[in-house]
């Protein structure tokens, strides 16, 4: 064999160790993220394994390989037997959500990729994603988008906000610390995550400013009871979009659009955060894990869209584009939007 062709299989064998290699320090991330032994790492005090164990019932030996494991990837250092993160681990700890998302809650996806491929299986009724983990990793990444939002939100001048596809309602939370006379409403149709957002607004003393409704984005009138409807004049859609563009197709989403341009008084706001899609391959391989991004969700009955596919179907529902800013997550971008019928011609700032 020649000295080219000997170099090649070494870098050939190379790139597969470097993707084994990403697998596991991947998998011994998301651990410690499960068992809440990441964020205890960035914090003060550290992991002590001894006192670990002994919470968990557990013995010290049964962890340490995972710990000493990611001391040698550059993650953890130890000291009198104390694990804290590096200066990497510090670097990233405020995407650590990111495990969640883009792993954890897809696992059983990935797990059974190849027969969901071959049409073996079907989204939805064979397999799942993980709604518990994809709600803690997005609570956890919240913070770099919530900046946008609540900014846009204070700009608008709205004195009573409904999220949809609420969540947890930390997103809510953080609008209501804005001023006190601002109120709002969280809607979803998940009862889980009802419960989550509940637990917000009793945590934060919201009771009375913070409503939790369970029902249906595409019935808004029958959904909110009238007390709770009335004096809304901003709506936030965070993520939600992507999949009624899939399951419902673009004719769904833009009537979506357009019942809650109804919904809103003539001079309401309408906040959506989504995802920018592209089919461009060369441009596609130079962004930070979009193709992965996309990949996910072509196979769990989503669908992202580029950007100007989003402006076109608000356009179609009878809203303009008021202000397009910059979302620190993903390719993320946020678009504030209200009905035509309000500005009468130009679009202008909020």
């Amino acid at each position: 064999m020649a000295v080219a062709d000997v170099e090649l299989t070494a870098a050939g064998q190379d790139q597969i160790f470097e993707l084994a290699k990403g697998y596991y320090v991947a998998k011994a991330l998301l651990a410690l993220w499960r068992l809440g032994l990441l964020e205890r790492a960035g914090s003060g005090d550290g992991v002590d394994v001894e006192a670990v164990a002994a919470e968990g019932g557990f013995e010290p030996w049964q962890l340490e390989p995972l710990l000493d494991y990611l001391i040698v990837r550059g993650w953890l250092e130890r000291e009198d037997g104390i694990y804290r993160l590096t200066e990497r681990g510090r670097a990233s700890r405020p995407y650590f959500g990111y495990l969640s998302t883009m792993i954890g809650a897809y696992e059983p996806v990935f797990t059974r990729i190849e027969d969901l491929a071959t049409g073996k299986l079907d989204y939805g009724r064979d397999v799942v994603r993980s709604h518990e983990e994809m709600t803690r990793g997005l609570t956890a990444l919240e913070d770099r988008l919530m900046g946008t939002v609540t900014e846009v939100v204070r700009a608008s001048g709205a004195r009573k906000v409904l999220d949809l596809g609420c969540g947890s309602a930390r997103m809510l939370a953080n609008i209501c610390a804005l001023d006190e006379s601002i109120e709002a409403v969280g809607l979803d149709v998940d009862p889980d995550s009802c419960a989550v957002a509940r637990e917000t607004v009793e945590r934060e003393g919201l009771d009375g400013r913070l409503t939790i409704v369970q029902g249906d984005a595409f019935d808004l009138r029958r959904s909110l009871p009238p007390e709770v409807a009335e004096g809304i004049d901003a709506v936030t859609v965070m993520f939600l979009l992507h999949e009624i563009l899939r399951q419902r197709g673009r004719e769904g989403t833009v009537d979506l659009l357009r019942g809650i341009a109804d919904f809103i008084r003539p001079d309401g706001r309408l906040v959506i955060v989504e995802v920018s899609g592209t089919k461009d391959h060369v441009y596609r391989e130079k962004l930070l894990f979009v193709p992965e991004y996309e990949l996910l969700h072509e196979y769990t009955n989503q669908r992202l869209a580029p950007r100007p596919e989003w402006e076109a179907m608000v356009a179609e529902a009878g809203m303009e584009v008021v202000e397009a800013a910059p979302v620190n997550m993903c390719q993320s971008f946020c678009l504030v939007t209200r009905p035509v019928a309000a500005g009468g011609g130009s679009p202008d700032a909020v």
